[in-house]
């Protein structure tokens, strides 16, 4: 039997990369501001900063300090100093809305919902929701390049190693009762980051057993594929609202169409057909940005369990919402009951630790 592997962005977190879209956005506004105060006036597709007086050297306490904190980034900045501030954005302003109300963003969720929305009115251009999109994905990836360019990967790799190459025990696995326990015969590691942050586990890995890696939405370089950044859900029923409409814009940022621009989809499908696998999920929500793809893999006859590495404690995590997650991408919600491994059988992930902090 394989091992599925799925990697998503709390991998990335866990090992102290700021890689969320809070992280991403904050840092967009954090550079509009020191920019407007370096040259007295910012404007880009999205955002315009105006000043409404000359501010003199007061200014220079944001060039230097800046805000490191949302939602209120912009917000501060506008008390303290009398600025003019405009969101000529759609989605840079439901952005904000999501992050005030719930401190956190889904930017391809957020594009989708107003996607859904130009369908329904001509109130969103569509056009310029897709530029709009385009101009953020471009700002993600150089800044995601430059969190890459300075991570230093000097962690203990052993925990994570372990747990990617444990045995498979088969008593994990609904309606099996034989206590049987086998190495897995290959791992195939879903990348579902734009970071190479995977790379020294997937080394330390082969030495154990045979080992490889999808960047299934591209990496930062180019060289795994261009970036994917968009929404993957085509069972939602908005979506099919799209195949009625003139031209193609409604299809500019939906995954499926860019997964046909290499082979990393269909290596994956390969896989998933080959033989029987199981699937350990460590850092990945399992939302439905990606809901098409997660089906696919999850539905399959071939996948025998899936078992989340959870965020938090024994008594405290987020196993429950990853099942909540989970459920959403079976159509028959019996087999999704049999798949996923117990809480009790399952175990947290292991949080990377420098290697200095070793004992």
């Amino acid at each position: 039997m394989n091992r599925l592997i799925i990697v998503g962005n709390g991998f990335d977190l866990a090992h102290g990369m700021k890689t969320s879209f809070n992280h991403f956005i904050t840092d967009y506004y954090n550079n509009a501001i020191e920019e407007f105060c370096r040259d007295r006036t910012y404007s880009d597709k999205l955002l315009n900063i105006k000043h409404k007086q000359d501010y003199g050297n007061d200014l220079n306490y944001f060039s230097t300090s800046g805000f490191s904190e949302l939602p209120k980034v912009l917000e501060d900045f506008k008390n303290h100093m009398s600025v003019d501030i405009s969101i000529n954005s759609d989605i840079l302003r439901k952005i904000n809305e999501s992050i005030e109300t719930k401190n956190w963003v889904d930017i391809e969720k957020e594009y989708f919902n107003l996607l859904g929305k130009s369908a329904d009115s001509n109130q969103i251009d569509v056009g310029e929701l897709n530029e709009e999109f385009d101009f953020l994905k471009n700002k993600l990836m150089t800044y995601l390049k430059k969190q890459q360019d300075d991570f230093s990967n000097d962690f203990d790799l052993s925990p994570l190693v372990n747990c990617f190459t444990q045995l498979i025990d088969y008593s994990e696995f609904s309606r099996v009762r034989a206590k049987t326990i086998v190495k897995p015969e290959s791992l195939y590691f879903l990348n579902f980051n734009y970071t190479n942050t995977c790379e020294p586990y997937l080394v330390e890995c082969k030495k154990k057993m045979t080992a490889s890696i999808n960047y299934i939405h591209g990496n930062l370089d180019g060289t795994k594929g261009a970036p994917i950044f968009g929404f993957g859900d085509e069972f939602d029923k908005k979506f099919l609202e799209f195949e009625d409409k003139d031209g193609n814009e409604y299809f500019k940022h939906i995954k499926s169409f860019d997964y046909s621009k290499n082979q990393n989809y269909s290596s994956l499908l390969s896989f998933i057909e080959s033989d029987n696998f199981q699937v350990h999920i460590y850092g990945h929500s399992c939302g439905i940005s990606d809901r098409t793809m997660l089906r696919s893999i999850f539905e399959s006859e071939y996948c025998k369990s899936i078992k989340i590495f959870y965020h938090g404690s024994e008594e405290d995590n987020d196993f429950v919402e990853r099942t909540y997650e989970i459920y959403r991408h079976f159509s028959n919600k019996g087999v999704m009951r049999r798949k996923v491994v117990s809480l009790e059988l399952c175990e947290p992930m292991p949080q990377p630790k420098l290697e200095s902090a070793k004992i």
